[in-house]
């Protein structure tokens, strides 16, 4: 992986992809900088933050369909690059953005 260039992941959900993009903007909205929503092609732009290694992120987020559910695609790159922990940084609020969707879809036991 070069510096500066952008990381993704995404993750499969059994939920209808209404419902799931809905998760998608609730949590983007709480845990980062919600900068722009598009219902009509589910995406989502967001950023977070400057940490203590990193000058912050920008990431999009879109709900796809998917056989039997939806799939949330997200990718983020740093605001700057040439950021040496950057990619971890991506990689690890991805996930947790990625984990908290599942959570708010997950259906209580």
């Amino acid at each position: 992986m070069t510096f500066g260039s952008p990381s993704a992941l995404e993750r499969y959900v059994p939920v209808p992809p209404a419902e799931t993009y809905a998760a998608l903007v609730k949590v983007a909205a709480s845990r980062f900088n919600l900068k722009k929503t598009d219902d009509f092609t589910r995406t989502c732009h967001f950023t977070s933050g400057m940490s203590e290694f990193t000058w912050g992120e920008k990431f999009i987020a879109q709900v796809v369909p998917s056989e039997g559910g939806a799939t949330v695609k997200v990718s983020g790159v740093g605001k700057i690059g040439g950021q040496l922990l950057q990619h971890y940084r991506n990689a690890k609020l991805m996930n947790l953005l990625l984990d908290d969707v599942v959570d708010l879809l997950r259906p209580a036991s």
